[in-house]
């Protein structure tokens, strides 16, 4: 079954008197429980097609349609719902709250959802991620490592039927980023989720089932990983 389904994408923008085209009439098919990598040189639209797959913004022309909604149809305010129901995200840079402990940054999108259990949901993802010991510390007190853990638990605490992942490994270290790489593979494999990941490192784009090339905009070839 198609989870998500690009067709005929274009995204430009406008700079100064010229007109900027980063996606250039893409077509994409995923299936539901396939992991992909987007792979291609920096500018080559990765990010920006993330985006569009996941909701985040808004195609130029063409039509994303994500577990039967189509984002073009929808305002931001239904985007954003379609979001919370449908997706997870993990980012390069973490994007945790700083004010937040461990377990108050995986409890935000359960109590946004408004469930009772939200403490005990996130404190079993924490223990999952191999942080049980941690749960009452604040970003800046975790290593970079612990810190991409949490966003993982944060971004599994909504059950999501689709994970994106933009550089999860960029920001760490060799020995860290794999064991990352093991804790996202791993989990989605137990969750059943679909991956989408943005990534410069083409040992981590062959764990996944296709990889996807782009380059000045389009996809150029698909092969399997």
């Amino acid at each position: 079954m198609s989870i998500l389904s690009v067709k005929e994408v274009s995204k430009t923008y406008q700079s100064g008197n010229r007109k900027l085209t980063v996606l250039d009439n893409v077509n994409l098919n995923i299936q539901s429980g396939d992991s992909i990598a987007i792979v291609g040189p920096s500018g080559s639209g990765k990010t920006t097609l993330l985006g569009l797959c996941a909701g985040l913004d808004s195609a130029t022309t063409g039509s994303v349609v994500l577990n039967g909604s189509a984002f073009e149809k929808l305002s931001e305010d239904e985007r954003a719902a379609v979001r919370s129901k449908n997706v997870g995200f993990i980012f390069q840079n973490f994007q945790l709250l700083p004010t937040l402990t461990a377990l108050e940054n995986v409890m935000v999108p359960l109590e946004l959802k408004k469930r009772k259990d939200a403490k005990e949901k996130a404190l079993s993802l924490l223990q999952k991620v191999g942080l049980g010991d941690r749960v009452t510390h604040y970003p800046t007190q975790l290593s970079g490592g612990e810190q991409q853990r949490v966003s993982i638990a944060r971004a599994f605490a909504n059950e999501p039927l689709i994970l994106f992942a933009d550089e999860p490994t960029g920001n760490l270290d060799t020995e860290t980023g794999e064991m990352i790489e093991d804790l996202i593979f791993n989990m989605n494999k137990e969750e059943g989720t679909t991956l989408v990941l943005v990534t410069h490192d083409p040992e981590l784009a062959k764990r996944t089932n296709r990889i996807i090339h782009i380059k000045g905009g389009k996809i150029q070839e698909e092969n399997n990983g």
